[in-house]
């Protein structure tokens, strides 16, 4: 792994939620994970308990296809600074197994699965449409 120095002079996030990261450092490896059911129903303000649980759902159970070998690429880099230097970063968010990282990573390794229902009044109170 190339190892070089990052200097960043401010850096401001927003918001983080949701198993994400803000790395400052070197890092190995990085695998972040979430897993989510978001249940909104219109007209409902108030939080309760949801009766979903992740089996419900397949795509919380199905496994992930390895993603194909990346290509070899022969590169030849020269660098004249054995730094690199920032002035400002600025970041609205970071949600959802997403990562901002600052320094040298050699691996990472991010899934999120969301599975998000929307339960709409115009839905429920409508009758099914048998005309095809």
């Amino acid at each position: 792994m190339l190892q070089r120095t990052s200097y960043v002079d401010t850096i401001y996030v927003d918001s983080m939620s949701r198993s994400s990261m803000f790395e400052i450092g070197d890092v190995n490896s990085l695998r972040p994970r979430m897993l989510a059911i978001a249940v909104q129903e219109e007209g409902i303000a108030e939080k309760g308990e949801v009766p979903v649980e992740f089996a419900d759902f397949p795509v919380f159970s199905k496994q992930t296809s390895p993603l194909p070998s990346a290509p070899l690429v022969r590169k030849t880099s020269i660098h004249h600074h054995p730094k690199i230097c920032v002035g400002n970063i600025s970041v609205l968010g970071i949600a959802a197994s997403s990562t901002l990282q600052i320094g040298n990573l050699n691996l990472l390794d991010a899934e999120a699965r969301i599975k998000h229902i929307r339960i709409l009044n115009e839905e429920q109170n409508s009758p099914p449409n048998n005309t095809m």
